[in-house]
């Protein structure tokens, strides 16, 4: 369906905003809001409509409410003082005034678009549920992030959206939010790498995949070594963007408390506030800037900060130096020249320790590659000569 008001249409098959013909980046909760509005248009919609729709009924602030319904508005070209597409109604809700003409979209139309993934369910050896996505066809490449992000609701941020379809392409493509994250079994404690490993094997038996590329970005290296090392029967292709071999504390032996780490337990649970932001910032220095607090909000949403912080605790002790030369399959590391999150001396020790590997650096600060850096384009074309080698 896509619905049109203003100079503006909302595409709900596409997850996408577009104003005067052009995309206009949003997050999913303000995508939500502009949905909930634009599906009762000349109505006011309570505050309670909005905090079910848009958080699931949870408790949230009013500085919260406020900061999506003001980037709902600018995201539209409306402003709180013109109101011209957004009203509020004071204490009571908000009303979207402008007139909406809703058009539904023939499968014909759409018939060369790849169809989106839906979400799927499993149950791990120890009984807790694992969502997965499953799409695409052709060679399987599972892929999966360091970071707690819903998978789900990052097919909503465009940056991530566009990145996710280059990997699919050609490919059966699948995730899976690991245990305590995103739409799976909800825990405050992150598991152990072994663990998750097998929650890995159980996603793709339910997926019906038995020999698989796999592409892990981040602190998932951890996980992803580890599968190829300990089930080599699995795994046909290896490839580690962002990786590393040692965790912080393992090498930075210094005693200084590590500085990400103190941010997220002063600022997580403020959502977007500024020290979240930076903490992301830090991640992506060079952008694309609009993509920063899309992510930092997805982040937010797809764990607790205990269960973040957890992980982040597990990952900063974490080494794979004893199994670096049990992966026997080709292997290509990736990383940013200038990467400070983790540095380009660890994907030189991943290149030395995996047989078969090799290293492409890539002319960036920013931790992992996005659409929209100038980098981008040498990422994707190697990483598809690999796969497809």
């Amino acid at each position: 369906m896509i619905y049109q008001f203003a100079d503006c249409e909302l595409e709900t098959d596409s997850l996408r905003l577009r104003r005067k013909g052009r995309e206009i980046a949003t997050e999913p909760q303000v995508f939500d809001l502009l949905l909930l509005l634009v599906r009762n248009p000349s109505r006011l919609v309570t505050r309670d409509e909005i905090v079910d729709a848009v958080w699931g009924g949870r408790i949230v602030s009013e500085s919260a409410i406020s900061a999506r319904i003001a980037a709902a508005r600018k995201a539209v070209g409306d402003d709180g003082k013109r109101q011209e597409v957004i009203r509020t109604h004071h204490r009571r809700g908000l009303e979207l005034v402008a007139l909406v003409e809703a058009i539904a979209v023939t499968t014909a139309v759409n018939s060369d678009q790849p169809e989106d993934p839906k979400v799927r369910y499993t149950q791990s050896s120890r009984g807790h549920s694992l969502s997965y996505l499953m799409s695409g066809s052709g060679p399987p490449l599972f892929q999966v992030d360091g970071p707690p992000l819903s998978k789900e609701k990052a097919w909503h941020i465009p940056v991530l959206r566009e990145g996710y379809q280059a990997y699919r392409k050609g490919h059966t493509f699948l995730q899976m939010d690991w245990a305590g994250t995103g739409l799976s079994e909800r825990f405050d404690e992150a598991l152990s790498v072994e663990e998750n490993v097998e929650d890995m094997i159980s996603v793709a038996d339910a997926a019906g995949i038995d020999r698989f590329e796999l592409m892990s970005e981040s602190g998932a290296c951890l996980e992803a070594v580890t599968l190829a090392a300990t089930h080599p029967e699995r795994v046909t292709r290896l490839v580690i963007v962002g990786g590393y071999v040692e965790g912080r504390e393992l090498r930075e032996k210094d005693g200084r408390p590590e500085v990400l780490k103190t941010m997220m337990e002063a600022g997580w649970n403020d959502m977007e506030g500024g020290i979240a932001t930076a903490f992301m910032t830090a991640y992506f220095p060079e952008g694309p800037a609009e993509a920063v607090p899309q992510m930092v909000g997805l982040m937010q949403q797809s764990a607790s900060r205990a269960f973040t912080l957890s992980m982040r605790e597990r990952s900063n002790n974490a080494s794979t130096s004893l199994l670096l030369a049990q992966v026997r399959c080709p292997t290509l590391i990736i990383q940013g020249r200038n990467d400070a999150v983790h540095p380009l001396v660890q994907a030189q020790k991943l290149t030395a320790g995996i047989p078969n590997s090799e290293l492409l650096v890539l002319e960036s600060a920013n931790h992992l590659p996005l659409p929209g850096h100038p980098s981008w384009g040498n990422f994707i074309s190697a990483l598809r000569k690999f796969l497809d080698d």
